[in-house]
């Protein structure tokens, strides 16, 4: 018996070479033309977009148009106090402007306050500017009003629209479009551990489209990460729309686990280890994508090799880590995957099918080169 289920995307998307200046227009033709708006971004996002996108909103008939500073990160303290500015401001519509950590405070704030919400991501570090999922760091006391030990996830749904100005995205740092693409192709581990969750009936659900979609979309990145690298046009757009579409591929896989696995299990060692300020969560993920990959009995050389070309970081040292404490790290995975296991009963992978001790890690990372 097929359940019903009710899908639910982004509603639109602007894309293209100064769309951040259009933003104005995309409300009106969205049915927003006139009241209170707010911009969630820090001071860099500001003065990349927030300002044009606040200056296009008053050309377009908005009254008020709120600005909420991000200061202290993906924190549910940063998610109250925007939601006191929304409830203040009455704001409509709620932009997060910048990387994941603005937009996941304006997906969660606009959501919990009833305000819709529209993204602008200014870099490509990860994939979720249209994702149905905010997240956050553990806290005592989280977003959802639980404690969470590590990082979790908080449920939203998909934007009203995603907003990407490609003059913008190019400009940024190359580094963080290679996070993002690491973060991308990263799903091929996913796969593999969703596809075993399935097979040990941990999960009850497993979606071959969505698995195809996927596959579809990680083989046209590694064939062409050089030409991404170089952006090319016509790869490096192709690589912004796969990026923008992870909503659509969540919803229509009906889980989540189309997104992450054991190597942001790997990823999330790394981040609590001593690199957590000198490394990005894509960079983080894509150590943990060689190694799962190589345990996996994926082919690890050929995801290696794309992170090469597209410039990700691929060696301990070159996300902060000598080799000890990254062995160290990456050992502590199968407890890390056991603690998320409490939130998420079905997050079964790789880390509690098969043994890693610290010797195995050690062996598997001096085999990738990941340590000398």
């Amino acid at each position: 018996m097929v359940h019903s289920q009710f899908l639910n995307f982004c509603g639109g998307f602007l894309f293209g070479d100064k769309a951040v200046d259009e933003v104005g227009v995309m409300c009106r033709q969205l049915g927003y033309v006139k009241g209170s708006a707010m911009i969630v971004c820090d001071s860099i996002t500001w003065e990349i977009a927030g300002k044009r996108i606040s200056d296009s909103l008053r050309a377009s008939g908005f009254e008020t148009v709120e600005k909420n500073m991000v200061e202290k990160g993906a924190v549910r303290e940063e998610v109250d106090k925007a939601r006191g500015r929304i409830k203040s401001s009455k704001a409509a519509i709620v932009f997060g402007v910048g990387g994941g950590v603005n937009i996941d405070v304006a997906k969660a704030s606009a959501f919990i306050e009833g305000a819709k919400w529209i993204t602008v991501p200014t870099i490509f570090a990860a994939d979720a500017m249209t994702g149905i999922n905010a997240t956050f760091r553990g806290e005592e006391k989280g977003v959802d009003g639980k404690a969470h030990q590590g990082d979790y996830d908080f449920r939203v749904g998909p934007p009203l629209a995603c907003v990407v100005d490609n003059e913008i995205v190019r400009s940024a740092p190359w580094r963080f479009q290679a996070a993002g693409f690491a973060d991308y192709v990263a799903k091929a581990c996913a796969i593999e551990d969703w596809k075993l969750a399935y097979a040990q009936k941990m999960t009850d659900h497993y979606s071959e489209y969505g698995v195809a979609l996927a596959n579809s979309h990680i083989s046209y990145l590694i064939e062409n990460a050089a030409r991404i690298r170089k952006m090319e046009t016509g790869p490096f757009e192709a690589f912004l729309k796969a990026l923008m579409n992870d909503g659509f591929l969540t919803q229509m896989s009906g889980d989540s686990r189309i997104l992450f696995g054991s190597e942001h299990v790997i990823g999330q060692a790394l981040m609590e280890g001593e690199s957590r300020m000198k490394s990005l969560h894509g960079e983080q993920v894509a150590i943990g994508t060689i190694i799962m990959s190589r345990l996996q009995g994926l082919d690890w050389k050929v995801l290696k090799g794309s992170l090469e070309e597209i410039g990700a970081p691929t060696t301990a040292r070159a996300i902060g880590f000598d080799s000890e404490t990254l062995v160290m790290a990456i050992a502590r995975g199968p407890e890390i995957n056991r603690a998320w296991m409490h939130d998420r009963p079905d997050f079964y992978t790789i880390l509690t099918h098969k043994d890693f001790t610290e010797q195995q890690v050690r062996k598997i990372a001096k085999e990738t080169g990941v340590i000398e």
